[in-house]
């Protein structure tokens, strides 16, 4: 996805949309994602967009376990007590992975649809102010890290794997000093929930992330019909041709042709589909 595609799908309106000169970049979307009041000496960083669009893939998820216990009734002095519970304590699984490492703890995500509460809960036990987020992404993408933040002049660093989101090395945890005692935030991708939107990138299928089959190519008559079986019915359009394609691309439904050809569909926020078409069925 270009830059300014990504730009064109950050603060949609319906179809009276500002100038693309006025649009925010993509940072603002990711701060309005996160928007929970944080330290202002924080400082802010993304993972580059080339790496965080190319995360890691494959959920991985953990089932709780538990010791069984019993409940017995124990009588004394004619009296009934309580119940008594015997045996281990149930025990919840961790939510994160820490690894200790040449001075660091590498921090990945072992349970991708957890409370925050949990994550922050297990940070502090190892001493650590990190606030974890979660957001819905494409499936290669869950586990990854989307953004992070932090007050600590760049200490904490990402860690990356290769294959784990086919051939891109991709962004599949955190590095800690273990002595920071700066603030930090962090996002990964969990898995999106049935109808959820979520962003996509290059390696993606277009549409996907509206939950419309692969859209490249197609008629947007086509690509409208499915929209309509699937009930998505908030689309905005954005005029898409090569290098003949306006600064200013917004278009209304009316001046959109059933004939031209769409070549992608992303998530605008509050359900909104944001289309981008041309006349041609390729946009070179």
């Amino acid at each position: 996805m270009t830059r300014d595609r990504l730009v064109a799908a950050l603060k949609p309106t319906a179809l009276d949309e500002v100038p693309m000169d006025d649009t925010d970049d993509m940072d603002v979307r990711i701060s309005a994602i996160i928007a929970t009041p944080r330290p202002d000496a924080a400082r802010e960083r993304r993972v580059p967009r080339k790496r965080l669009l190319l995360a890691a893939t494959g959920a991985v998820t953990v089932t709780v376990t538990a010791a069984a216990a019993a409940i017995v009734a124990v009588a004394a002095g004619g009296h009934d007590d309580a119940p008594a519970r015997i045996g281990p304590a149930k025990v919840q699984a961790a939510a994160l992975s820490f690894t200790r490492r040449s001075g660091h703890l590498i921090v990945t995500v072992k349970d991708p649809v957890a409370d925050p509460a949990r994550y922050k809960k297990e940070f502090a036990a190892h001493g650590l102010n990190i606030d974890l987020r979660l957001m819905p992404s494409s499936p290669k993408n869950v586990g990854s890290v989307l953004f992070l933040e932090d007050d600590g002049d760049g200490q904490v660093k990402t860690i990356t794997a290769k294959g784990r989101c086919g051939t891109d090395t991709c962004s599949v945890g955190i590095k800690v000093p273990l002595t920071y005692k700066a603030f930090v935030r962090v996002v990964f991708g969990r898995p999106a929930r049935p109808g959820e939107q979520y962003e996509t990138g290059p390696g993606d299928t277009p549409g996907e992330g509206v939950g419309l089959s692969n859209v490249k190519g197609r008629t947007v008559a086509d690509v409208l019909a499915e929209a309509r079986r699937r009930h998505i019915g908030t689309i905005s359009y954005r005029y898409e041709d090569g290098p003949n394609t306006p600064r200013q691309n917004v278009l209304t439904a009316d001046q959109v042709k059933s004939y031209w050809y769409v070549h992608d569909a992303v998530a605008g926020g509050d359900g909104l589909v944001i289309m981008f078409v041309g006349p041609r069925p390729t946009n070179h």
